[in-house]
């Protein structure tokens, strides 16, 4: 893998197949290289995940998605939306949640994640007493159809379910850096460098999401739930495993 990578970078300019994709690098990258383009929870060559960067960007990297506990509940759909979403701004006749929230604060709705490590889990709370000023039309009907308590019941994950589905994408990768430009007829970019990760570590996982560096995005709305992700700062990604190496292509 690192000799085809050496090649690509050798290659200079390579244009995008995906101008306008954020994942427009990697799908070009996975198509150079013959790697199958799927959804499926598996690293994409088996035992290894492909993930790109662009050079100074400062996107979210993201790493799985996956519902809330208790499943049987349908949180985002059943209590989020119904009870603590607001109008959507395209279609206002319909409900939206879309938060994307941290441990190290809360979001200017209230809700946040909290990281317990005597139960193993990351729980998800809502604080009304943290609502920014700006929402309290909103709070206000949340109050009338929610109350203002804490959440019931409250959402969570658990360590070892979210090291089983990061780990089955993420247990090794090769993390490529690349620059890029914009031409008139689309994105260019080249290859700059790999970080080989191996050893995806549960402990540096939950110490991320204590620190703020793991976030998790809700992006719902009235019959279509875009799923729960959990998105990850770039600078980060080596920070999670236990062997790095770093390869320059310059």
């Amino acid at each position: 893998m690192l000799a085809k990578l050496r090649d690509l970078a050798q290659s200079g300019w390579i244009k995008s197949l995906r101008p306008l994709n954020t994942g427009g690098i990697g799908n070009t990258i996975d198509s150079l290289l013959g790697l199958p383009e799927n959804n499926l929870p598996i690293a994409d060559t088996a035992q290894w995940e492909l993930k790109t960067h662009r050079k100074a960007s400062s996107s979210l990297l993201t790493l799985f998605h996956m519902e809330p506990e208790p499943r049987n509940h349908k949180i985002v759909s059943d209590v989020f939306l119904p009870k603590y979403g607001w109008p959507d701004q395209i279609r206002p006749n319909e409900m939206s949640f879309r938060q994307t929230i941290q441990a190290t604060r809360a979001s200017d709705r209230g809700f946040g994640i909290r990281i317990d490590r005597i139960s193993e889990k990351v729980t998800v709370y809502f604080d009304w007493n943290l609502v920014d000023p700006r929402h309290t039309v909103w709070l206000e009907n949340v109050k009338t159809r929610a109350g203002l308590q804490s959440l019931n019941p409250e959402p969570y994950w658990l360590f070892k379910e979210l090291f089983f589905k990061a780990s089955t994408k993420l247990l090794n990768t090769f993390h490529v850096e690349a620059e890029s430009k914009h031409a008139q007829d689309g994105e260019y970019f080249r290859i700059i460098g790999v970080h080989v990760l191996q050893g995806f570590d549960l402990d540096r996982f939950v110490g991320a999401i204590e620190n703020g560096a793991v976030l998790v995005d809700f992006d719902a709305r009235t019959h279509h739930n875009h799923g729960t992700k959990f998105r990850l700062r770039q600078e980060w990604v080596p920070k999670l495993y236990r062997y790095t190496d770093e390869v320059s292509f310059l």
